[in-house]
């Protein structure tokens, strides 16, 4: 993984016509702020679907807080390609951040666990009679996703202050979180 992380670094580099634009004097705060707009419409959206799995607001229909969905999916790809841009201007910044790293891992869990709940209980919350109270399963799984998304919130915000020094001596951990 170590030579994957250098690799990596050393191919983006930092020096892209999207790292040029992203050095330039508002270029950086307004990227950041379409980062926090989709963490606002992603985290909005899918966290209201969530709690209403979980039994909050039981008299709204699980299947009318379910039309937000899409709105969380474009906040996903706003940050995406927000978070694109970060990484291809300060890639050494982010390939060795540990913080980073459990941020990834975090996207990566709420990723799989919002395939599950559509492959394993989307059709028990949404059978052919309106449900008032989801089942068990999908509960489950809506505890997973807002945990999952605040990990991602609080890690995102970690990046910050988990800035990567250079390495001293061999590094044996399977992720490098220092600058060779």
């Amino acid at each position: 993984m170590h030579t994957l992380q250098v690799w990596l670094v050393s191919a983006i580099g930092g020096e892209s016509a999207i790292a040029e634009f992203m050095r330039t004097a508002w270029a950086w705060p307004i990227v950041e702020s379409l980062h926090f707009i989709g963490l606002c419409m992603l985290v909005g959206a899918i966290g209201a679907f969530d709690l209403r799995l979980l039994g909050v607001a039981r008299r709204v229909p699980i299947e009318a807080v379910h039309r937000l969905v899409p709105w969380g999916i474009l906040g996903f790809v706003l940050n995406v390609t927000t978070g694109t841009m970060f990484v291809l201007t300060e890639p050494d910044q982010y390939i060795y951040n540990p913080a980073f790293h459990l941020k990834l891992a975090f996207i990566l869990i709420a990723g799989v666990n919002a395939n599950l709940f559509y492959l394993t209980s989307f059709r028990q919350a949404f059978g052919p009679t309106p449900r008032l109270d989801a089942p068990r399963r999908a509960k489950i799984i809506a505890a997973v996703s807002l945990c999952a998304w605040m990990t991602v919130i609080v890690s995102g915000r970690m990046i910050t202050f988990f800035r990567p020094g250079p390495c001293f001596g061999e590094q044996t951990s399977l992720l490098l979180t220092c600058d060779p």
